[in-house]
């Protein structure tokens, strides 16, 4: 039996996998974000161990019985378990199952935790300006999982989105070769809900992706720019009587405007018209990704990753395998 743990700013998942297949799984609304609250990650550790210990106990599952405890995402900044140094792009799948830092943390097992580390563009112990400079920790093992999953050979993007966009590159070696973060995830929350738009949009999401609204979105911004673009929505509603699900599929639009002007011009992803993408996730910002990609590029082969779940775990198990860890 293999354990996977996923922390993220605000949400923790714990897993239990029989190989390859899930039999379990905890989520908990506890993240680094409660570490930063506190001062302390004593919250984040009783989580962990409870979570583990439920997981035990349900399946009746001694220590013994648990082959390794896998670990990825903010888990590994200084606000987690422990702190694993980012690795410097260009990391390979074997740079990844090299470094992973393997450490006993009695409070919450027996046996030990490996955890993954995660990637920054460059080297940062000198660096004079944050000129091309990204980092993440957690979307590098859900990349690696869609690269292994679609046998990735040649040199593609992964997209993340969500409240942390996170763009990857990856070569032709699956090697991960620089990635880009944008917010448009909580740029379309805190629009929604926090702006004078907020009557307009009716404070909600929409559950239906209006595709023309979508790309009259995102040329406004690209003829106006953002802030202009975003005003249209209030002058939609009130003159030109457009209903809520074009007003909120025109924000998405708006605000992916800046997406793809950062995946298209940001030097470590090296982007090509022709290259592939491939869109991990489920929602309307991975459907209007998808979309506006197909819509500007209409040579470019574009993947939805839709029926793929835990991508982290299957991340952090496929560097394990790698490192000899679990058995391939």
């Amino acid at each position: 039996m293999i354990i996977t743990i996923d922390t993220g700013t605000t949400n923790t998942r714990v897993a239990l996998f029989d190989g390859k297949k899930r039999l379990d799984l905890v989520k908990a609304d506890v993240g680094v974000r409660n570490t930063s609250i506190d001062g302390h990650n004593k919250v984040l550790v009783n989580t962990i161990a409870g979570a583990i210990s439920e997981i035990k106990q349900r399946h009746g599952l001694a220590d013994s019985d648990i082959k390794a405890i896998l670990a990825a995402g903010m888990i590994t900044s200084n606000l987690g378990l422990v702190e694993v140094p980012h690795l410097v792009a260009p990391v390979s799948l074997e740079n990844f199952a090299n470094n992973i830092h393997s450490e006993l943390i009695p409070e919450i097992a027996q046996v030990p935790i490996h955890f993954i580390p995660g990637v920054k563009n460059i080297a940062t112990e000198q660096l004079s300006s944050i000129e091309g400079l990204d980092i993440m920790r957690g979307e590098e093992v859900e990349a690696l999982a869609i690269a292994d999953l679609f046998s990735i050979t040649e040199d593609s993007i992964i997209a993340l989105p969500g409240s942390h966009s996170k763009f990857v590159a990856i070569d032709a070696k699956q090697s991960i070769v620089g990635c880009c973060t944008t917010l448009a995830g909580e740029l379309n929350a805190i629009i929604t809900g926090n702006t004078i738009l907020t009557s307009s949009l009716q404070n909600r999401f929409t559950d239906t992706l209006d595709t023309d609204a979508l790309i009259a979105g995102y040329e406004e911004a690209e003829s106006y720019g953002f802030g202009k673009a975003l005003f249209s929505i209030r002058l939609n509603e009130q003159f030109a009587n457009k209903e809520h699900h074009e007003l909120a599929s025109f924000l998405i639009g708006v605000i992916l405007h800046s997406d793809i002007k950062a995946v298209t011009s940001t030097p470590q992803l090296n982007f090509s018209a022709n290259a592939p993408i491939y869109i991990g996730g489920k929602g309307m910002l991975c459907d209007a990704t998808a979309h506006l990609f197909r819509y500007l590029y209409a040579d470019k082969p574009v993947v939805q990753c839709k029926d793929v779940d835990d991508l982290s775990a299957v991340g952090a198990m496929y560097v394990a395998r790698t490192a000899g860890i679990i058995a391939a």
